[in-house]
């Protein structure tokens, strides 16, 4: 977990998607603090500098659902501001529909993780659990570079810096298992497989036009799951529009604090 602003401020908690960490958000949270905000990005189980467990149970919705609960209850966040990234825009929504009285609002940076993914058939196929030893021996840093290379769009590009940041985690041995259970246990299509409710708070959502992991109509799902949601397409922008397109993410986010009364 990193921090930045006056403890003292309103809190806005950063979830990151799969395989990334804190550094997700690099580029948010100065302008959070200067907002006048306490922004506070976390590393998921299985991620970043967390531990990381390896039972496929671990890495469901519902488990990471009370996980996340679990990070507000030990950081002594009652109800922040939440935002979250990729799959972390899937989580946070999951985490409002049980925990309504625990989220002010809700920030959906390029969410994934309710009408299925692209590939993610293949990416299961390649990856069983009989391969497990040779997940382990696959070059990290290839797999860094080929993933950067395929986020972003024409606004625009990774640093070496950004590699070696995203290429941290995998000095532990239990990161690339991890993320393996995380592929094949998360519920990607959840709107297929699960009764999807309403949740009644302030909501922005905002995706670039180059994204090729959201489904064709963008963000037409949420528009009945959150009533109260903004939309927001970020033109030639790919997936990771936080760092991409930081300066319209930023104006996004905090126009929803605002607008939240946070």
């Amino acid at each position: 977990m990193v921090e930045r602003g006056d403890p003292a401020s309103p809190p806005v908690v950063l979830v990151h998607g799969l395989g990334c960490s804190a550094y997700t958000f690099h580029r948010n949270m100065p302008a959070l603090s200067e907002a006048g905000f306490r922004a506070i990005a976390v590393d998921l189980k299985g991620h970043g500098l967390s531990d990381k467990p390896l039972a496929s149970e671990e890495y469901t919705i519902e488990s990471l659902v009370v996980h996340l609960r679990d990070i507000l209850d030990v950081l002594g966040l009652e109800r922040p501001a939440l935002a979250g990234h990729s799959l972390g825009g899937s989580l946070i929504y999951h985490f409002a529909v049980r925990y309504p009285e625990r989220a002010q609002c809700l920030g959906l940076l390029s969410p994934v993780g309710l009408r299925g993914l692209p590939l993610m058939g293949l990416y299961r196929f390649l990856t069983p659990a009989v391969l497990t030893p040779i997940i382990r021996q696959i070059n990290p840093r290839v797999i860094v570079k080929l993933a950067l290379m395929r986020v972003y769009g024409k606004r625009g590009h990774f640093t070496e810096r950004d590699v070696e940041e995203y290429l941290a985690p995998s000095q532990f041995p239990e990161f690339s298992l991890a993320m393996r259970e995380l592929l094949h246990s998360y519920d990607w299509n959840a709107a297929t497989h699960r009764r999807l409710v309403a949740v009644n708070l302030p909501a922005v959502a905002m995706w670039g036009s180059r994204d090729h992991m959201m489904p064709d109509d963008g963000m037409g799902i949420f528009t009945r799951l959150l009533p109260q949601i903004v939309l927001r397409a970020i033109s030639d922008a790919g997936h990771i529009i936080t760092e991409e397109t930081p300066d319209e993410v930023n104006e996004g986010l905090i126009g929803l604090l605002r607008r939240a009364g946070v």
